[in-house]
């Protein structure tokens, strides 16, 4: 599995796992416009070729999609990410998940990442806390969890301090 920068052609096929407006909801945030089309939703979510990113399988096949977007000094946040459906449960959110954050870590070296998950996506947050993600704040009005993982710094194995 590798993951490289998204093109708005990747989205041509990610957007084939999202069929209804509830699942570009769920998936993207309410701002999305249904039906999606690549080049505009590609617009919507503010993708870039250093924030939005496409997690392809051995065979060159598009398997995951997800997004690093700096919003707060020394916090990068994590969002719209998706897998395959027929790639679900098999250890790919880990896999996409980890790359995120090391393409992150390597271009903003944040000192907290933060992510949102709906409170009933179960498999998303049973694989966040996995991941050493934390509820930080519950948002009752959307149903969903704001969550936060601290990063240590690997060189003095205490927590990092936010970069400028």
């Amino acid at each position: 599995m590798i993951i490289k920068s998204a093109t708005p052609e990747d989205l041509q096929t990610i957007l084939t796992w999202v069929t209804t407006p509830q699942q570009l909801k769920f998936w993207g945030g309410p701002a999305l416009t249904f039906p999606p089309l690549p080049e505009r939703i590609w617009q919507e979510i503010g993708a870039t070729s250093q924030n939005t990113f496409t997690l392809f399988d051995s065979q060159g096949n598009v398997v995951g999609f997800g997004q690093t977007l700096f919003r707060v000094p020394g916090t990068v946040h994590l969002g719209r990410i998706i897998l395959c459906p027929a790639m679900r449960g098999k250890g790919l959110g880990r896999i996409l998940c980890e790359q995120l954050i090391q393409a992150a870590t390597i271009r903003y070296h944040p000192a907290e990442f933060t992510l949102s998950v709906y409170k009933d996506n179960s498999p998303a947050v049973r694989l966040y806390t996995a991941l050493g993600f934390n509820v930080l704040s519950e948002n009752l009005e959307r149903n969903s969890y704001l969550m936060g993982l601290r990063v240590m710094d690997p060189v003095s194995d205490t927590e990092s301090q936010p970069h400028p």
